[in-house]
């Protein structure tokens, strides 16, 4: 599948906070329009087409990798910063 349509994704106001967070990690579905970005403890799912927001998931750690999963649709698999203290 070949994209052309460029969308800017809107970031900001990710959890809440008044400081926009740089994205550090992203997933693009193999065979729907659709980005995975990681903000700071967040996953944010976007349609790549028309660049609306699709759901946020707080999960509580820096994400270092992720992908989509190649048997279902929205589920991305992404492998956390582990924090020992």
């Amino acid at each position: 599948m070949e994209w052309t349509t460029l969308q800017h994704l809107d970031l900001r106001h990710v959890g809440g906070g008044v400081v926009p967070f740089q994205p550090h990690a992203a997933a693009f579905h193999s065979h729907q329009a659709l980005v995975a970005v990681a903000i700071g403890t967040y996953i944010v799912e976007f349609d790549a087409l028309t660049g609306s927001k699709i759901s946020a998931l707080d999960i509580g750690a820096p994400v270092v990798r992720m992908a989509y999963s190649p048997t279902n649709g929205h589920t991305v698999v992404a492998v956390l910063q582990v924090r020992l203290t």
